[in-house]
């Protein structure tokens, strides 16, 4: 099995960097993601909300991998009975819509370096999601849940307040393990019913929140908690382990840079790249004892 998880990301990784420059990647990328079954689907939205070291920042090949996590969600999706695509629109729109028997979603998919420095509220968007939402019925966010706030933050307050899905990529390949012709409807207004119940201080803490997400989504799916938990732990260890391929590639970037002749050279280019604090940050990611 993570023989198969690593597979799987370094296939899509080498594809990227292969495609591109081209016109047409993003065509390319989804005509490949699209051929994977629903297990395949599921191996691969377990992490690719990490993303990869290897990448560029703000480069061709980060940016076309924001795709790809578009593109597994919208697949997940049309797997668990929600026909769903990626967007073309350009600006000010949901990148994923779905459109299910009785109603329409919106959505949006997340990935971050574990190197990256605290992430805010504007990061997570969840105001845009509710605007892009229009005239559909729900809006939905996915992302990595250890970049999620952990305790108080205003991203719940929106999402209660909105009625903003928030859910993680465990979460996402829990429902496509043991989904059958489920309705995610009530997933789908968890922030609804949670605006009813809690106080304005209550609707910022992460812990009710998820508490709440964990029991609808465990209910939908006829399931105990264990089993969520044990994909949970799945993604730490996953996570762990890509962390190491992180730390690795900018260990090498080092020793690159300490072959220059002169030493200012080198000491320059490690602290410009910043790349001693993306080491510590990613170790920090990945500390699930602390």
């Amino acid at each position: 099995m993570w023989g198969n998880w690593i597979y799987m990301r370094n296939r899509f990784i080498q594809l990227i960097f292969k495609i591109s420059k081209e016109e047409d990647a993003f065509d390319i990328l989804e005509k490949e993601v699209l051929k994977l079954t629903k297990k395949e689907i599921s191996q691969s939205i377990i992490d690719c909300g990490i993303l990869p070291e290897i990448f560029t920042h703000d480069s061709s090949e980060e940016k076309l991998w924001a795709k790809f996590t578009d593109i597994l969600l919208a697949a997940s999706l049309t797997f668990l009975n929600i026909p769903s695509e990626v967007l073309r629109t350009r600006g000010d729109s949901a990148d994923v819509f779905g459109k299910a028997k009785n109603y329409s979603i919106v959505a949006d998919a997340k990935t971050f370096r574990l190197s990256r420095t605290a992430k805010n509220q504007k990061d997570f968007k969840v105001k845009a999601l509710d605007d892009w939402r229009k005239g559909n019925n729900y809006a939905l966010l996915v992302s990595p849940l250890i970049q999620y706030p952990s305790r108080r933050s205003q991203i719940y307050f929106q999402a209660i307040d909105k009625n903003v899905t928030l859910l993680s990529y465990t979460h996402l390949n829990l429902m496509l393990t043991y989904n059958d012709n489920k309705d995610f409807k009530p997933l789908w207004e968890v922030g609804k019913n949670l605006k009813a119940k809690l106080n304005s201080t209550e609707q910022q803490q992460a812990e009710i929140y998820w508490e709440n997400i964990d029991k609808s989504v465990c209910k939908i799916l006829n399931i105990n908690e264990d089993a969520l938990s044990n994909i949970k732990t799945l993604e730490m260890q996953k996570t762990k382990e890509i962390g190491q391929e992180g730390i690795d590639f900018w260990q090498n970037k080092i020793k690159e840079y300490k072959k220059l002749s002169k030493e200012e050279a080198i000491n320059r280019l490690i602290a410009s790249e910043k790349i001693e604090t993306k080491i510590k940050t990613i170790m920090k990611a990945i500390s699930f004892d602390n």
